[in-house]
């Protein structure tokens, strides 16, 4: 398991981490043209093929049908579930029912452990989507990992649960080495810890854990920027 971390755990629990009305920046970002990040046209990854990754016409219809409130993503009184609800329903709005939307929802229904690959499509996903710099940079990042190092024989989460004081260690540790060694970082190892236990977050909680977020979305994007200004190899 910890032969991952410094390759993957950052890159794929950021991208985890980008609020639901963010994943693509605002309109005065520079959009990148299509180039060898993606291939030509979006495919579901393999394993996507049980029930439980599909989508009947009735749940499109459920969400096309959706009455979304105003920003609902800062509401406190709207709980995680229905929030997902009006952002999937926000995604087919904007964007049509295309296969990228299809798979975004799904892969937020989805109720299992992802694979790599399944990790990878859904940030091509948002990139197709959101085809800024920073999105093109997070896709590069995680399809440079070999599959080797992402096959733990524990995940995550059953790690979190069996020994959280080590977790939170492993977790840390990550952090203040890539981040350094600033508060938020306590923060996040903290309420990542208990939300891979499969605690709730009271609504306190959940803000701090929110802005402790943003703020390294923000330094990693930061990071991406000035990885971005050097010439390819």
């Amino acid at each position: 398991m910890k032969s991952i971390h410094k390759s993957t755990l950052y890159c794929a629990f950021l991208l985890s981490l980008l609020p639901f009305f963010g994943c693509g920046g605002d309109d005065e970002q520079v959009v990148i043209p299509f180039n060898r990040t993606v291939s030509e046209g979006f495919r579901f990854p393999p394993g996507t093929s049980e029930y439980l990754w599909k989508l009947t016409d009735a749940d499109i219809a459920e969400l096309l049908n959706l009455d979304i409130p105003p920003r609902y993503w800062e509401r406190s009184d709207i709980d995680e579930e229905t929030r997902k609800k009006y952002y999937h329903a926000q995604l087919l709005k904007q964007f049509g029912d295309i296969p990228e939307v299809r798979y975004l929802i799904a892969y937020d229904r989805y109720p299992r452990e992802k694979t790599l690959e399944q990790i990878i499509a859904k940030i091509e996903a948002r990139y197709r989507l959101w085809p800024n710099e920073e999105n093109r940079i997070a896709l590069e990042q995680i399809k440079s990992v070999p599959p080797t190092l992402t096959e733990p024989a524990e995940t995550e989460r059953e790690w979190a649960k069996r020994d959280p004081e080590g977790y939170h260690k492993y977790l840390l540790e990550g952090f203040i080495e890539y981040f350094g060694d600033i508060p938020e970082v306590y923060t996040v190892a903290r309420f990542q810890v208990k939300i891979l236990q499969g605690k709730k977050l009271t609504d306190a909680e959940r803000q701090e854990y929110d802005h402790a977020n943003e703020h390294l979305r923000e330094l990693h994007k930061q990071r991406g920027e000035i990885q971005g200004e050097k010439p390819d190899d």
